[in-house]
């Protein structure tokens, strides 16, 4: 576990709340074989107990700029989504608390379950570690037209936990996707051997944890192994690379567990385990990663600067859909993500006051300014500032019966 202490850093306020976030009384987590995952839904039984008890920033608003803090008699938020951010945007939740006196209520649910309860309109907001896809568009078009605005960058790092390492090991896309379909079944294989010369492995079975529901984080690792690997396409998609990445996918081997917190459980109690999580849940419970070979051949340790590096495109589309998988950058960890918060354009048509919409628009603005100083000490990357404006210019296009809610 030396590769989990080296990368911890000063993280202890994540460790403690990660305490809080990431068990549940004790209880192993709930398994389910990979023939019968059950997509997650957003219910009151998939809901943490509690939201973690995170302290407020000692510093308050550190960006210059103007905010506002109008609630009028609304002071609660809801959202739903992304176990990818989870940890951020319990942090943001404390400090907005105390900046603006609203409570956000943010439930760890999985981005599949995050887009189903932002389609339904039973949250304020959405968030989802994967862009919506065309046919989610058109599902939520009654409510009217989504607002994506992607507030956070992070990685999925491939966590293991084997005995006896004093390095993290070396991957690169060919041993990842041996890995998750099922070809490479023990720890010493002669892929993993070539890639890390001079380490003793065991001959320990491989034993895969991946997600059961609907997953942002799912989605970029998927489209990271359908950007690298044809054997991954060819296996889990047969052919088709849009059967082999997305939130949800068939896996040929392994165990499900719902949410980052979940395969970080099973990873953790499983020797010979690995799975896909988010970089702060390896971090948080000292759970080693491996380094993963870039584009460029570089070997690339998951950070907060070589997610920033990844991040930085040259430039962003209009509808801010991207995917930063396979990343071209030299020094950018290959298998980064965005996370978006989801909205809709006219509130009027899905929120029952004009207090309410204002709420929420003044939490999305705060959110990518004064927020945004939060997310590198948890190991997110801000918001570059190439695509801050266009950022801006989302919520801006936020309104009510037509009219900008924000000036």
């Amino acid at each position: 576990m030396i590769n989990g202490t080296r990368r911890l850093g000063g993280l202890a306020l994540a460790a403690m709340m990660f305490a809080a976030a990431c068990s549940s009384a004790g209880a192993s987590p709930t398994l389910a074989p990979t023939a019968t995952p059950a997509p997650a839904t957003p219910t009151a039984a998939m809901v943490a107990s509690a939201m973690p008890s995170v302290a407020p920033s000692a510093t308050a608003n550190p960006v210059a700029y103007t905010y506002r803090c109008s609630h009028g008699d609304n002071k609660t938020l809801s959202g739903a989504g992304a176990t990818f951010p989870y940890p951020l945007y319990t942090k943001w939740a404390a400090d907005y608390l105390v900046q603006c006196g609203v409570q956000v209520n943010y439930q760890s649910l999985g981005s599949g379950a995050g887009v189903k309860a932002f389609t339904a309109n039973t949250v304020d907001f959405g968030a989802s570690d994967a862009f919506l896809l065309d046919s989610e568009i058109a599902a939520v078009a009654t409510n009217g037209t989504p607002v994506e605005i992607p507030v956070a960058f992070g990685a999925d790092v491939v966590a293991y936990n084997l005995k006896g390492l004093s390095a993290p090991l070396k991957m690169n896309g060919d041993i990842i996707a041996g890995i998750f379909d099922g070809k490479i079944t023990k720890w010493n294989d002669p892929a993993i051997a070539a890639a890390n010369p001079g380490v003793t492995l065991p001959s320990t079975d491989v034993s895969v944890v991946h997600r059961s529901d609907g997953s942002g984080t799912t989605s970029i690792f998927t489209t990271y192994l359908t950007d690298v690997s044809t054997d991954w396409v060819n296996t889990v998609g047969k052919g088709d690379k849009t059967k082999s990445a997305g939130k949800t996918v068939t896996w040929p081997v392994g165990l499900g567990a719902s949410g980052n917190e979940g395969v970080t459980q099973g990873i953790n109690q499983t020797d010979g385990g690995v799975g896909y999580i988010e970089l702060q849940y390896a971090l948080a419970n000292k759970i080693p990663f491996a380094d993963v070979q870039n584009s460029s051949g570089a070997w690339i340790t998951p950070s907060l600067a070589s997610v920033t590096a990844a991040a930085n495109l040259a430039t962003y589309p209009a509808d801010l859909r991207f995917n930063l998988a396979n990343t071209p950058a030299a020094a950018g960890y290959p298998i980064s993500g965005s996370t978006w918060l989801l909205a809709y354009q006219d509130l009027s048509k899905v929120m029952k006051s004009k207090d309410r919409a204002n709420a929420l628009v003044d939490y999305l603005w705060w959110a990518i300014h004064a927020g945004q100083a939060e997310n590198p000490t948890l190991q997110y990357a801000s918001i570059p500032a190439t695509l801050l404006p266009l950022d801006e210019a989302a919520v801006k296009s936020i309104t009510w019966g037509g009219t900008p809610l924000l000036p």
